[in-house]
């Protein structure tokens, strides 16, 4: 899958975050898999899997760790660099948030179309 570098605008129930440059995309969609047997590749197996955006909210007082922590099925759009828009109606927070000095790296799933 294609990743996509830009800006993510993600509002949850009004609250408007503050995103930093530098988030990615992965798009959903089938992902093949070779099969290898004993005299060699066979062909490919695919499976469905889930879109994906990787993001950096800046750690403001007004961001909450247990609202972060809440994050599901919300929509979030994502602006490409290269002036493409994807949304996705269904997004959900994936792995648990993790604080630094950059701000809480968020991870959310889902499946993102172009607008």
């Amino acid at each position: 899958m294609a990743k996509i570098h830009g800006k993510v605008a993600l509002s949850v129930a009004g609250v408007r975050y503050n995103v930093k440059d530098g988030s990615t995309l992965k798009l959903s969609g089938d992902v093949g898999t070779p099969v290898v047997g004993d005299a060699g590749f066979a062909g490919m197996q695919y499976a469905a899997e889930a879109g994906q955006v990787d993001c950096t909210i800046i750690a403001s007082d007004d961001v909450n760790a247990e609202t972060l922590m809440a994050i599901k099925d919300v929509q979030l759009s994502f602006d490409s660099d290269n002036g493409q828009s994807f949304i996705s109606a269904d997004c959900s927070r994936g792995a648990l948030p993790e604080l630094s000095k950059e701000g809480w790296k968020m991870v959310f799933h889902g499946t993102f179309k172009a607008t």
